[in-house]
């Protein structure tokens, strides 16, 4: 038996940890700490106490106490001093499930429904959450804050109160961590909710149900998704594997798991098949057997294995079924402008869009969250048929709509898990259930097969489902099993807390190894895209450099190419701040997709005059016009290339592929091009000075023109819409099997793919070494 006990006796008094006998003949354990008078749960983050089991899981409690039967210990979750089916980790954890929820109330039920938007410790580092005795402070680490709308931008986001008392008796039990604190303050900021928590069952003679800590995916030194994407292409057009994100899943996980972090909103694994939708960026690219690769690789390292979730794990939530990537021109389904999936190619659904997510499934993926888009009814999709079952789904928001969830998701695709939808989804994502009530919506939703709703905390409208016969008792049950079995396999219900001390020391024995593998992963996401007369890579340190930016200015007025200059000159290189003077130029170009009012531009312009839609709620034109920059100053470029061209030296640039971008306006006056992917500037360097020879692969098509994603009014149907010469659904590299003859004789290259000054066609798999 392993325990920690805590020394403060300001809260708590030490029960006595001796086993006493009960009633069926088990021993109980009483709780290591209980309440005095005058004394609140809220006074400290109690130390947790562990009771090891030599062949089941660890336990661990505060305020509810310990079951002994056979030898082994089982945590009393709902303070009945007797072992319930629910609490025997001896069985299979969805029959837990089951024999949990026939104790729930109704109320906790619709509490599990729900995920809060914004849950996050008031500290981030351990010297902002302790006192000045070093004693934790429970107000700093618990994430108190109070409901209500917050207006950001054009949106209006409705927060969930979180308090003990919301926690207690109001339900809530899981909330999105949108910060990144060091492991000591995320461990008692798990702690703290799990003590709240566990105190229901002694509040309230209810079943104590554990609180799920979810985070976004966290930044940790690696690429981005595009540039991991990047350099496991490399990795596999070599005779390698997916490896490189198995490795990273693994360690991440580890880090995770030990500062109580549960589950994640993510990844995105959407397929690129529109150029000029803004979150591609967050993808894996274009390349529907790369991103079933890379998924795989997600799950398997992120849960331990392909036999879905277990303790240790952190659940993953693979999103945005069954694919936002084939938005309607691009738009975005975060505002009603974009709301619309198209799928204008018969069989995309099943050949493209879904590969990824099928991995997913097959994984065993502990979640899958749904997108706000929903499909078009009318002629502009083609028939779309997965696994000999045509699918006609009404053209309802994903989390609504039942041919998608069920059907689709858990019958034809064979889905086991659990499905969170996305944020939002009742208040202002709401697709085609906008005059419904509240209470409809939430019975919509859970009745399609949602699980979880990650959106406006509302019990009450769950439970007037309920009582009115919108929404069945069954499909309650089945979401609460359906979460619950996920809990329980994850070791939730036995042991919710997290040993601060370990935590500290797994995340620290990992920091090394973690740097290494980053360092590693950036200079293979570097794809070398062009290289005029093998300009590269860079031996003569003598060289003039001249290092400019392109891209959005600093918001502190700092320069942002500081760390570029810096890395130049690190590596003893002299630097000019005349062009004029150099016998090299760098242009690092970093475009910014404006479509805040009007269809998405992928040119590399600024100030391109075009028309002004009605933005956010519809694509209808106003009948103005509006300015597009995506790249600030990029018309200096061509005289920047003529005067270090003028000295006999060359130009090199990089180019941020944040979107597949039209390079007509940077490509041509370059004589060495490498596409980046958020890679850091040490990176950048050493592809560029021969320190390591490129591997990366393009995951994205480049597009060649204009004129191959031009959108042109059609009548469809006796209605008008503008309808792209390329299809929305189909990825880059393969879009030529679809477009008309007429089209790609306007292309430069003849193809919807670019090809650059030296004849290489940037399309998917492309990318050149020394």
């Amino acid at each position: 038996m392993k325990r920690i006990m805590s020394l403060m006796a300001v809260l708590a008094l030490l029960i006595s940890i001796t086993p006493a006998a009960v009633a069926d003949g088990s021993e109980y354990i009483a709780a290591p700490y209980t309440l005095g008078d005058g004394q609140s749960i809220e006074d400290t983050v109690l130390t947790p106490v562990f009771y090891e089991n030599a062949d089941g899981p660890t336990i661990g409690v505060t305020v509810v106490g310990v079951i002994v039967q056979d030898g082994k210990y089982f945590r009393d979750s709902n303070n009945n001093q007797k072992l319930d089916a629910f609490e025997d980790w001896r069985l299979d954890a969805a029959t837990r499930a089951a024999d949990t929820v026939s104790k729930l109330t109704v109320r906790q039920q619709a509490g599990l429904v729900f995920n809060t938007l914004m849950a996050n410790p008031a500290a981030a580092t351990a010297a902002d959450a302790v006192d000045e005795n070093g004693n934790v402070i429970f107000a700093k680490v618990f994430p108190y804050m109070e409901g209500g709308p917050r207006t950001y931008g054009a949106q209006t986001y409705y927060y969930d109160e979180i308090s003990v008392d919301a926690l207690v008796n109001g339900g809530l039990r899981a909330g999105v961590m949108r910060a990144n604190p060091d492991a000591s303050v995320a461990t008692w900021y798990n702690n703290a909710l799990a003590q709240v928590c566990e105190y229901t069952a002694v509040a309230t003679e209810q079943v104590s149900i554990p609180w799920t800590v979810i985070s976004n995916p966290i930044g940790n030194g690696y690429p981005g998704s595009l540039g991991m994407a990047a350099a496991v292409m490399g990795d596999v057009a070599n005779g390698g594997d997916y490896s490189l994100v198995f490795n990273f899943a693994d360690q991440d996980r580890q880090i995770w798991n030990a500062k109580g972090i549960d589950a994640m909103y993510g990844p995105q694994i959407d397929l690129l098949t529109d150029p000029r939708w803004n979150r591609n960026s967050g993808t894996y690219g274009e390349v529907p057997e790369v991103v079933a690769g890379i998924v795989t690789a997600l799950v398997t390292g992120y849960q331990t294995g392909a036999d879905g979730t277990q303790d240790g794990d952190v659940s993953l939530n693979i999103k945005h079924f069954p694919g936002d990537g084939a938005a309607e021109n691009g738009f975005e389904s975060h505002n009603a402008i974009g709301q619309w999936r198209l799928y204008p190619t018969e069989g995309s659904l099943e050949k493209y869009q879904l590969v990824g997510f099928q991995a997913a499934v097959d994984a065993n993926s502990g979640g899958i969250m749904p997108g706000y888009s929903r499909p078009t009814t009318d002629a502009r999709s083609a028939k779309q048929v997965v696994k000999g079952v045509e699918i006609n789904a009404p053209a309802l928001g994903n989390a609504y709509n039942k041919e998608i969830m069920t059907t689709l998701l858990r019958d034809v695709m064979g889905f086991k898990g659990y499905i969170n939808s996305d944020s939002g989804i009742v208040s202002t994502q709401n697709f085609g259930a906008e005059d419904m009530t509240l209470a409809q919506r939430y019975a919509a939703i859970i009745a399609a097969g949602t699980d979880v709703v990650g959106s406006t905390f509302d019990i009450d409208a769950v439970l007037e489902a309920v009582d009115t016969g919108l929404l069945a008792k069954e499909d309650l049950d089945r979401a609460s099993i359906n979460r619950l079995t996920s809990m329980i396999s994850m070791g939730r219900f036995e042991n919710p807390y997290r040993d601060t001390d370990e935590a500290i020391a797994t995340v620290d024995a990992l920091s090394a190894d973690i740097g290494t593998a980053a360092r590693e992963a950036q200079q293979k996401s570097v794809v070398l895209m062009k290289n005029s007369d093998a300009v590269l890579p860079l031996t003569d340190t003598s060289a003039k450099v001249y290092v400019g930016y392109f891209g959005a200015p600093n918001r502190d007025g700092s320069d942002p190419a500081a760390s570029l200059k810096a890395e130049f000159a690190s590596r003893g290189f002299v630097l000019v701040d005349d062009y004029n003077e150099a016998n090299i130029a760098f242009l690092a170009v970093s475009p910014v997709l404006n479509n805040s009012q009007q269809m998405a531009v992928i040119d590399l312009v600024e100030d391109l005059e075009v028309p002004e839609r009605s933005f956010p709620d519809s694509q209808a034109l106003t009948g103005e016009t509006t300015f597009s920059t995506t790249v600030p100053d990029i018309g200096k470029v061509p005289k920047i290339a003529e005067a270090v061209h003028a000295n006999g030296g060359k130009v090199l640039a990089s180019i941020e592929i944040s979107n597949p971008w039209i390079l007509t306006n940077l490509e041509p006056y370059c004589d060495s091009l490498i596409g980046i992917f958020g890679t850091n500037t040490a990176a950048q360097l050493d592809v560029l000075t021969g320190v390591c020879n490129p591997t990366g692969k393009l995951p994205v098509t480049m597009v060649a023109c204009n004129e191959v994603i031009a959108v042109n009014e059609q009548d469809i149907d006796g209605v008008v819409y503008e309808v792209c010469v390329s299809p929305n659904d189909v990825p880059g590299f393969a879009k030529d099997e679809y477009m008309s003859a007429d089209v790609l004789a306007l292309s430069p290259s003849g193809s919807y793919a670019y090809m650059d000054t030296d004849g290489n066609v940037y399309s998917a798999w492309f990318g050149l070494s020394y």
